[in-house]
């Protein structure tokens, strides 16, 4: 796994490497880009998408025109990098916009089961991230605390 941070002026390198050891992402063959920036799409925190060979990861430093504080934007670092192991391991597989019965839907496939227009918070990856992200984070500042 290698993982690209864009410069953006944020001191998030070590923290994201320990986020990664915790998910344990060196054992994945992937391409991860990080990017920080101003505002991501639909005022959202972050996004993750991609494929098991290349993840893109964009996490905002602000929503709603206010700046989010460090603590916010790294649990949205430990967050989308979960995403990131789900879609590296399989688990998650975004198929995009099909064509069912001459409807367009948004497809993706869950541990083998496939998700059309799902509601956000019934997405089952997405529970998964939010249960574990306050444990991903803080065990990644302990591993932090170690390494310094």
């Amino acid at each position: 796994m290698n993982i690209y941070l864009e410069d953006n002026g944020y001191d998030v390198q070590d923290y994201i490497s320990a986020v990664a050891a915790v998910l344990d992402l060196d054992k994945y063959d992937s391409d991860i880009r990080i990017d920080l920036m101003k505002k991501c799409d639909g005022d959202a925190g972050g996004y993750c998408y991609g494929d098991a060979e290349d993840i893109d990861i964009e996490i905002a430093t602000h929503v709603q025109g206010e700046a989010l504080d460090i603590e916010t934007i790294k649990t949205n670092i430990a967050h989308e990098m979960i995403h990131a192991q789900q879609i590296a391991s399989g688990r998650l597989n975004d198929h995009g916009i099909q064509i069912v019965d001459e409807c367009l839907v948004k497809v993706a496939e869950w541990d083998g089961e496939y998700h059309t227009n799902t509601k956000y918070d019934d997405q089952p990856w997405e529970i998964d991230a939010y249960a574990r992200e306050a444990q991903v984070a803080q065990e990644a500042k302990e591993m932090l605390a170690q390494w310094n």
